[in-house]
């Protein structure tokens, strides 16, 4: 029976109404082959609902609520709520970086430099920023001029002393903004210095030794 009445309830009230009625039923052999059951035994299962429930106080009713509050741990409440707590910080924050990707194009800035003017005339600044795609260089000049008479601009990365120059690109725009991906083997910690020099169109593809802007990344 200790079986069954755990099977059936877990609420202390409940338990103890089904334990005093079993209690009823047990006060008396009850045959089983008789086809009426003892005379009293009515009389004993409402003695002993009188008794959970006195007359006049009525039934006590529990709300599910309020069962469900019983059965809670203490503090259960306030470790729900900091969890959520938890919880929501956790996706504003995730949320805060997604947005800082998106608003950046996914780009990250590595070094940048001011260049300097060294011959002709005009200005520029360069930034090497990390993508996806790779590590790009892009160069912002305004006003570019060449010092002498030239046929086209070239972008080089050179060593810091101002040797081994590494070609990336020609260019024919004096305003506006050049950008190149780098390859993957072409260091900017072996060649940090960003050159801009004016070349001629003669077959000659080494650097002509006539520089206009220069800077190094940092």
């Amino acid at each position: 029976m200790r079986l069954e009445l755990d099977q059936l309830t877990d609420d202390p009230s409940e338990r103890a109404a089904f334990e005093r009625i079993c209690a009823a039923l047990s006060a008396g052999p009850v045959d089983l082959d008789d086809d009426a059951p003892p005379a009293d035994l009515w009389d004993r299962i409402a003695a002993g609902l009188r008794t959970e429930n006195p007359v006049g106080a009525g039934p006590t009713v529990t709300s599910l609520a309020e069962r469900r509050e019983a059965r809670s741990a203490p503090g259960r409440t306030g470790r729900t709520l900091l969890a959520v707590a938890a919880a929501v910080l956790v996706v504003a924050a995730l949320g805060a970086v997604l947005f800082n990707r998106a608003s950046s194009g996914g780009t990250e800035l590595v070094a940048s430099t001011n260049l300097d003017l060294l011959a002709g005339g005009g200005s520029g600044d360069a930034e090497l920023v990390r993508s996806e795609r790779g590590v790009t260089l892009r160069v912002d000049v305004s006003g570019l001029s060449p010092a002498e008479t030239a046929d086209f601009y070239e972008l080089w990365l050179l060593a810091p002393d101002g040797s081994n120059p590494q070609s990336l690109t020609k260019f024919d725009q004096t305003d506006g903004v050049v950008e190149v991906l780098l390859p993957d083997d072409l260091s900017t910690t072996e060649f940090p210095v960003v050159d801009i020099s004016e070349e001629l169109d003669d077959g000659d593809t080494t650097h002509s030794g006539k520089s206009i802007l220069r800077g190094q990344l940092a």
